[in-house]
């Protein structure tokens, strides 16, 4: 029987389980719930396996949740736990738009805050603020982050007077509290008070 065959039988059984050998690159291209060892496909989670002909691709159709994971490139969203002059902690709150059962924490240092040259990380976020961020080291835990990019940064943030919520005067480019009065800077998202 070759692979392609084996493929069409595989193809009416309920479940696979992970690690479970689903065929070769040579015949098929590696689809969601696999990955790739040495040319061979393996299930990458409990599932079905659906098996497109046409387009020569295999992929597993979970029947389990599979929790996010912090890796390189995923987004973000975040509570800042502690500033320093050079490193900040945030509690993940959720990856790629799904909450999270269990927060993580990642540090993000103030080189990857902004473009540019920054005095501090004071300048740019608070303990307290919501933010927009993206993982670019998974490699040591906890992870590193990034705010740099215009959808990135504080997308919400509250006064360090009264601790109301701060509103974004984009004409001048600063927050405002309307509750004090006080004016305030951080590095502000393109999405700011839209979360």
């Amino acid at each position: 029987m070759n692979e392609s065959e084996n493929m069409r039988a595989k193809r009416n059984l309920d479940l696979v389980t992970p690690g479970e050998r689903l065929g070769v690159i040579e015949e098929f291209q590696a689809g969601g719930g696999t990955y790739v060892e040495k040319g061979v496909i393996y299930s990458r989670a409990l599932g079905k396996v659906i098996v497109d002909l046409e387009r020569k691709r295999i992929s597993v159709q979970p029947k389990t949740r599979i929790p996010p994971l912090l890796r390189k490139g995923v987004q973000i969203l975040g509570e800042v736990q502690q500033v320093q002059d050079k490193m900040a902690t945030i509690k993940v709150l959720s990856i790629n738009g799904e909450k999270l059962s269990r927060p993580y924490t990642a540090v993000l240092h103030i080189s990857y805050a902004v473009r540019g040259f920054l005095r501090s990380l004071y300048d740019a976020l608070r303990p307290g603020d919501l933010v927009k961020a993206m993982v670019i080291g998974d490699e040591n835990l906890p992870c590193q982050l990034t705010t740099i990019g215009r959808r990135l940064g504080v997308v919400r943030a509250y006064c360090t007077r009264c601790g109301s919520p701060l509103t974004y005067n984009r004409g001048r480019k600063i927050l405002e509290c309307r509750e004090c009065g006080k004016t305030e800077r951080r590095k502000v998202s393109e999405d700011y008070g839209a979360i």
